[in-house]
């Protein structure tokens, strides 16, 4: 199924915030989201040295959950550590995800790159083979502006057996040094797109990039420029003639899995709402030690011009009854969750301003 112009593509880790965040939204906003979710490599217990969970543990439970929580129109990539792990039946880790899907007939893509391994693309291909559904290139910027472009698309489709029709194209050039100056910025990119053999052939096209650090915010937090979604709208405006990409972004995250010991470090509490063209945060001290500031940090975003009110979305609701007490402070997934529920609502509707569409 064709990804149009208008719909959002956000690029979403399958953690517990983020799956929440999907489930609560409105029917209307899910309509126009098709994202490209990543499965997560299995966690590192840093006490014992080794992997928290097996292959099959890890993975199990995810084809249900994502049939609970989401069950859509879905692109679906793995992240490369999970590329050669097995299930306990000797299944590779995404012939069993896509098997265990297909049982409920849900509309799924899977998800390679020119950097894919054999291994990776040899299962594809028979996911491919079985499912006819075709499959997701993610490319990044260097990639595409690599003379080999074309021939490597070329080689994918050969090894695949698939055609342009076949493909979702998604261009993410990820966390840029910089953005600015968008015009600039967005010519350049054009001149590369221009350069795609039958870039209309391609069943969508999908342009995605992210511009948050969230290492970078200090207490009490700030405001954060959506770089990306500026340079969105100034590729539009330079695009003329040129097929109209579909939006995407990394939501409130940023496209690192990180390594983490949480025996060392106590995250702080803090809420990233989404505003027009940037991101308002309210950040305070560690959330372990005072769970209780989640309610100043919500009454800050209630008091913001930015604050959409609660009828918004699920995640503006939460903020509003935390702050008046009818919510419990909850945990540090809960705001991830508020806050990615929030900014796809938001973005949806930005999108359908910018495109001249509805929801």
């Amino acid at each position: 199924m064709k990804i149009e112009s208008n719909q959002y593509v956000p690029i979403l880790k399958w953690r517990q915030g983020e799956y929440q965040a999907l489930t609560r939204l409105n029917e209307s906003v899910k309509d126009h989201i098709v994202p490209l979710i990543v499965v997560p490599p299995i966690e590192f217990d840093f006490e014992e040295r080794v992997a928290k969970k097996t292959a099959q543990d890890h993975i199990e439970p995810f084809s249900k959950r994502f049939s609970d929580k989401w069950g859509r129109h879905t692109l679906i990539e793995l992240h490369t550590s999970l590329d050669s792990e097995t299930m306990d039946n000797g299944l590779s880790v995404v012939s069993h995800i896509f098997t265990e899907l297909r049982k409920e007939d849900l509309l799924v893509v899977p998800v390679c790159g020119f950097s894919s391994s054999n291994i990776l693309l040899n299962e594809i291909k028979k996911i491919v083979a079985i499912d006819n559904k075709g499959i997701c290139i993610r490319v990044r910027l260097e990639e595409l502006m690599n003379p080999s472009f074309n021939s490597s698309v070329d080689n994918l489709m050969t090894k695949l057996l698939i055609k342009h029709t076949d493909i979702d194209l998604v261009l993410d050039i990820g966390k840029p040094q910089s953005f600015t100056p968008y015009n600039i910025f967005s010519k350049a990119i054009i001149s590369a797109v221009k350069k795609i053999n039958q870039l209309n052939d391609f069943r969508s096209f999908i342009f995605s990039a992210t511009s948050l650090n969230l290492s970078e915010i200090r207490k009490p937090g700030g405001e954060v420029t959506r770089h990306e979604w500026l340079l969105y709208q100034q590729l539009i405006k330079d695009i003329n003639d040129l097929r109209t990409p579909s939006f995407g972004d990394y939501t409130i995250d940023t496209p690192e899995f990180l390594k983490q010991d949480m025996r060392m470090i106590k995250p702080a509490g803090k809420i990233v709402y989404t505003g027009d063209d940037v991101w308002f945060i309210t950040k305070g001290t560690a959330y372990r030690d005072n769970p209780a500031q989640m309610k100043d940090l919500c009454k800050i975003i209630v008091q913001s011009s930015h604050y959409c009110g609660p009828a918004f979305s699920h995640g503006d609701e939460r903020i509003n009854d935390t702050m008046n007490g009818t919510a419990n402070t909850g945990n540090l997934s809960t705001w991830k969750q508020v806050g990615v529920n929030h900014h796809l609502t938001k973005v949806v509707n930005q999108l359908s301003i910018f495109h001249g569409s509805q929801i």
